[in-house]
Parts: structure tokens; sequence; C-alpha cells
């Protein structure tokens, strides 16, 4: 078995979007504090837990005989911000994976800019000699998948708060 070592993944998103930052907020805070882009899912269940100060949640799945289970943690809101933080510990991640997130709605020229900025804590295998550009290299394409899936997300929100009334 290779040897695992931890790497951070860092993504920065943002998606202008013609609604307004409000509207865009409200979206954020359903996803992410109500996690009712989750509950179609699986389950959701409140934190019982006096770390978690300003609430969370456990979050189970299972597709196709794969389970991924998750605590979050919300970790800053300020709604006068329009400002979002959260830390996601991903249970079953071989190893584990700890993502820190911030969810921002911002007013832009012509409505809003949602941005998303999160740093990803995980461990994957060393290459084989220890090639530290072969790991750089497997950093940045999963750097750049976790960009393809939340540029995705940010499109799917703009469809929803761009929708005609």
């Amino acid at each position: 078995m290779a040897e695992q070592v931890p790497v951070t993944m860092v993504n920065h998103v943002a998606l202008e979007m013609a609604a307004a930052p409000d509207a865009v907020w409200r979206e954020i805070l359903s996803d992410y504090v109500e996690a009712k882009k989750f509950r179609e899912f699986g389950t959701i269940e409140p934190l019982d837990d006096p770390a978690a100060t300003l609430g969370g949640y456990r979050m189970r799945f299972e597709q196709d005989g794969v389970v991924d289970e998750r605590i979050v943690h919300i970790t800053e809101r300020d709604d006068t911000a329009r400002r979002l933080s959260v830390m996601a510990d991903y249970l079953s991640v071989p190893g584990g994976m700890r993502v820190y997130a911030t969810y921002h709605a911002r007013e832009a020229a012509g409505g809003t800019s949602y941005a998303i900025d999160c740093h990803t804590s995980v461990k994957v295998d060393a290459p084989a000699g220890g090639d530290g550009p072969d790991l750089a290299a497997a950093v940045a394409e999963m750097t750049s998948g976790a960009d393809v899936h939340l540029n995705a997300y940010l499109a799917s929100i703009k469809a929803r708060v761009e929708m005609p009334g």
C-alpha cells in the first residue's frame, strides 16, 4: 500500500448573477445552514455538540453501496456581509478529509457575485519514488476537478435565482 501524505487543495470560484444579493444569500442559507440541498439524498441530523456554537449537522448518504458521511459545523454567519463559513469533516474518505469553505453573496454591478473559497486537507497516495512534481500534478488535477464541481453548483444557483418571476 502506498504511503499517504497530507496535501491541501485551495479553490476560489465566483459567478456573477442578475439577482439581488439578498436572494443569493437566502439560497446560501437554504443550502448550507438548513442543508436543503442535501436532504433529498440522505439523512440530516442536527449536531448535539457544544463545539457547534453556531449550529451544524451530520449528513449520511448511500448510493450504489457507497456511503458518504459528513459532520458540518457552521463557523461564521454574518448576515450583514452575507458571508457564511463552514467546516466539514468527510468521515467516509479514507484517511479523512476536512474542508473549510466560505460562501459570499457580494453586491456587484448588475446583481450579485456569488463567491466560494475553500481549503481542503486530505491525504493522498505518495507518488512512487516521492517525486514532488508528480504530487503537485495530482493535487492540481484534484483542485481542477473540485473547481468543475463548484462552478456547476454556482451555475445551478444562477439558474434558480435568475428564473423569470
